[in-house]
């Protein structure tokens, strides 16, 4: 019953016996005393737990449509890859996510994030399924093919409460069109879901793209690692995006991102003086891009230079105030100001966006937990986290407040064998 428990609420997640017992309790208490005089909730010996209430069958769950402001929801789920060739899903995935990042410059739409909609993946894609999991309007899929120095782009939009296609387009163009290309698909979708008028507005405001398709490429090959965690490998791929167009602001941003990655490991202040110089190299090339701003703010709160960092956080959040990136990062700011009550009211509003975020996104929420001592909840998080040696270091804190002496041990010791540094 115990490991049912853990299947059912955590799948996929390894989850400690203490924390059960701990989450256990809180539902006795938030419960309160059954209506006998005994527990809602009795302990059952050698098996687990037995629910004494009266139990009703109800239609199957489905995740409730995105509660707020009424706006519009949509999801944009990965363009196939029809190239054949599976060392080009990057392309995909990267032309893909520029779309979402587009349409989440439209403040009349709420887009689902990346990771959360990258989770449906074709040809395995049940549009009702997407639709019940993500509690979206409107979904956007559709395929690329890479024909040399050309690309074929095929895109439909779906109303996804009834499965209906509103519309359909192909696109063969130049590879050095791409860029262009993207803007025009954003708007179309824009205009179809919320109308032309928003949809004209906001592309006037297009961040700016690379001039050259080889640095491009070099960008999406360098995200797709730095979003596997891989940063020795997205690093130098950076590198060799801005060398390739030193004018690329995109790609400088993502430079400072994956050397404050570098200076988690290395802790050499030239890292972070590297860091610097990138994002403000990023600045100077464009200030109306929200993920410039982000990098600088992430790069000064390393150099606790935490009012410039937080100057930086507003203006990321002002120009894209749906990027769930970003929101995490503000949140980590928040932090480290001591206002983890503000930082995880940031967090809970993003993952109404994307419930299935990037695992760092954990850590940061785990922090939020410990700084309001929240403990039991902060283990939740953290195991949420991944493997890193802070991470370890972090649980062993956690537990010891919570008492628990031979797990904080443990943690201390799994954090001492992955720290190579």
């Amino acid at each position: 019953m115990r490991g049912a428990i853990r299947r059912k609420s955590w799948p996929g997640t390894a989850v400690e016996e203490g924390n059960l017992t701990v989450q256990i309790a809180t539902l006795r208490k938030a419960l309160g005393p059954a209506d006998n005089g005994g527990e809602w909730i009795a302990t059952v010996p050698r098996v687990g737990y037995r629910f004494t209430g009266t139990v009703e069958p109800v239609a199957s769950a489905s995740r409730r449509p995105i509660p707020g402001s009424g706006k519009p929801s949509i999801a944009v789920l990965p363009f196939a890859n029809l190239s054949g060739d599976q060392d080009q899903q990057y392309l995909s995935d990267g032309i893909t996510e520029d779309i979402i990042t587009e349409l989440a410059r439209f403040r009349s739409l709420l887009v689902i994030a990346r990771n959360s909609s990258f989770q449906f993946r074709y040809p395995a894609l049940d549009i009702a399924e997407v639709h019940r999991k993500l509690g979206v309007r409107y979904l956007v899929e559709g395929s690329i093919r890479k024909l040399g120095d050309r690309i074929r782009i095929t895109t439909q939009l779906i109303d996804a409460s009834t499965g209906t296609h509103l519309w359909a387009q192909r696109y063969d163009r130049a590879l050095d069109d791409i860029f262009a290309l993207q803007d025009e698909v954003a708007v179309l979708i824009a205009s179809m879901v919320e109308g032309q008028a928003e949809a004209d507005s906001t592309s006037r405001t297009r961040r700016k793209p690379p001039a050259d398709w080889d640095a491009y490429d070099c960008y999406l090959q360098g995200r797709a690692q730095f979003y596997r965690y891989e940063l020795d490998m997205a690093e130098p791929l950076f590198v060799r995006c801005v060398e390739l167009d030193a004018t690329f602001a995109r790609g400088h941003a993502f430079l400072a991102q994956a050397l404050v990655g570098r200076f988690w490991y290395d802790n050499d202040p030239r890292t972070l003086q590297n860091a610097w110089d990138s994002a403000r190299t990023a600045l100077a090339l464009d200030r109306s891009d929200g993920v410039c701003h982000q990098s600088m703010g992430l790069v000064l709160t390393h150099m606790r230079q935490h009012s410039d960092a937080g100057v930086h956080f507003e203006q990321a959040r002002s120009l894209n105030p749906l990027d769930v990136n970003i929101a995490g990062d503000y949140a980590s700011w928040l932090n480290y100001g001591g206002r983890a009550e503000s930082a995880l009211n940031v967090l809970e509003s993003a993952l109404l966006r994307d419930p299935l975020p990037p695992i760092w996104f954990w850590e940061v929420k785990g922090s939020s937990l410990f700084l309001l001592r929240r403990y039991s909840e902060a283990v939740g998080s953290y195991q949420k986290a991944g493997d890193q040696f802070f991470i370890h270091v972090f649980l062993a804190a956690a537990y010891a407040h919570l008492g628990e002496t031979q797990k904080a041990r443990a943690e201390v010791q799994e954090a001492q064998m992955r720290n190579t540094t």
